[in-house]
């Protein structure tokens, strides 16, 4: 998922280890991770980053954009944000800004505005009031589906790969494995070599051009060049690790595609 999406949502009952499973992978890669609870006040960016004050002329810094900040300075590592329980406020409001960034095809234009002006004392990566989102981040969100959260934007999906934690796994027995180091370059080589070695077949590609032809004739839904790329980035990868390219088809017409009857009312 994290090939064709820097952002993952996790949703599904409580208790299936939707907050555990970036927790510990997190400790088996080595990697950074913030986990930060989503409060029900958050209404916009400034929630995520923090804000300037006027009158006393400093600037009241969040975890996000300090652990932001690091990761600028750490750019083979890779750093995990959780939010959690992110549709306990809308999502659209809050994470819009960056929803936004993450589509940019060039990563060098992941930038956001911090602040209008520049001051000398300004820390030396924030550039003009700017600072840069840095490739080596991926964000995952949590959501539980009841009464006291609010249902999460179709674009909002369009956006994210999810995933459903709909069962409690059964308990069982493993070896301790020791955590592993994982770089962003080398995480980045394996997606490069599995889509190299695995790309989507000619014949793939014609069915799902008669599947989105379908789609808009009798149901005026067309799943875009977004969600092709993201199934052309993801399948490879399925594939590279031990799938077959009609299940990782399946699981994004599944997710992405679906997901859309239900919003619709279509299903």
């Amino acid at each position: 998922g994290f090939a064709a999406s820097h952002f993952m949502i996790l949703e599904g009952l409580s208790g299936t280890g939707k907050s555990s499973l970036p927790r510990y992978f997190s400790k088996f890669a080595k990697a950074n991770l913030l986990f930060v609870p989503v409060q029900t006040t958050w209404r916009d960016k400034t929630n995520i980053f923090g804000y300037f004050n006027d009158f006393t002329k400093t600037y009241s810094e969040t975890d996000f954009l300090l652990n932001l900040y690091h990761a600028n300075y750490n750019p083979d590592q890779i750093h995990f944000f959780v939010l959690d329980e992110m549709n306990i406020s809308r999502v659209e409001y809050y994470f819009a800004e960056m929803l936004s960034i993450l589509e940019m095809p060039d990563k060098k234009e992941w930038i956001i505005e911090i602040v209008p002006n520049t001051w000398a004392s300004d820390p030396k990566k924030l550039i003009q009031g700017k600072i840069q989102v840095p490739p080596n981040m991926w964000y995952i969100g949590t959501i539980n589906n009841d009464d006291s959260t609010f249902a999460v934007a179709d674009k909002v999906y369009d956006r994210a790969i999810p995933i459903d934690l709909d069962d409690k796994a059964d308990p069982f027995e493993t070896p301790d494995t020791p955590p592993m180091r994982v770089s962003y370059d080398h995480l980045s080589k394996l997606y490069a070599e599995a889509k190299a070695e695995h790309p989507l077949s000619a014949e793939m590609l014609v069915e799902l051009d008669k599947l989105d032809t379908y789609l808009i004739k009798h149901f005026r839904l067309t799943f875009g060049n977004r969600i092709l790329r993201q199934i052309k980035d993801f399948v490879p990868c399925y594939v590279a690790c031990g799938g077959t390219e009609i299940d990782g088809v399946d699981f994004m017409f599944a997710k992405k595609i679906l997901r859309k009857f239900e919003s619709l009312g279509l299903g």
